[in-house]
């Protein structure tokens, strides 16, 4: 797909979950729905995806730059393993505002590859990450205007909760993403994907 520089594409990088990770995923959040879903939005089982680089809205020129830079990055990394692991809210118990599911595994051939995918990044002129990254899959997010008990009695159930199953993949490959914004929520769609080692 190409785009025009006046194109601007909500854009980001990410390692896909294969599809029986996802099951597990959304039987999960089917569970957790059960018990306080009207209070959080959830994200699209097929839209969960562990981002390694998120780039907002950029131009559309800009996209296919980080399309065609992404094999050379991904060609310096053998595939990895990952596994699913246990659940989780930002910023705390407290008042959750993002609910995920954890991830475990090759950290380390993780985190370099995050480093070495936010660098090309910033070599083509956007901006570095600035956050430290905090691998995770987001599951959904709490409503706004979700009263403070109910905040607790989620932020109880996600630290005492667990995945319906277990889940461990090769990671081997790198996607590039595109997202469409509705009403209903975020759409994501694949832009470009690159293999990791280069295959």
């Amino acid at each position: 797909m190409t785009f025009s520089n006046n194109d601007k594409v909500r854009s980001f990088i990410a390692i896909p979950v294969p599809p029986d990770g996802i099951n597990i995923l959304k039987r999960t959040v089917e569970q957790l729905d059960s018990d306080f879903g009207r209070n959080v939005r959830w994200v699209r089982p097929e839209g969960i995806h562990l981002t390694l680089k998120f780039m907002g809205d950029i131009p559309g020129d800009m996209v296919t730059k980080v399309d065609s830079a992404l094999p050379e990055v991904a060609a310096d990394f053998a595939p990895f393993s990952l596994s699913l692991s246990g659940l989780g809210v930002f910023p705390n118990a407290r008042r959750p505002r993002v609910l995920w599911a954890g991830i475990t595994g090759d950290m380390d051939a993780l985190s370099a590859l995050q480093l070495a995918v936010d660098d090309a990044v910033a070599d083509l002129g956007l901006p570095r990450e600035q956050r430290e990254f905090s691998p995770h899959l987001t599951l959904g997010r709490v409503r706004r205007e979700t009263p403070e008990g109910q905040l607790r009695k989620i932020g109880r159930a996600m630290a005492e909760g667990d995945l319906s199953g277990d889940f461990s993949w090769q990671a081997d490959a790198v996607h590039l993403m595109r997202t469409e914004l509705d009403p209903a929520g975020s759409r994501h769609y694949l832009v470009g994907a690159a293999s990791l080692g280069g295959g």
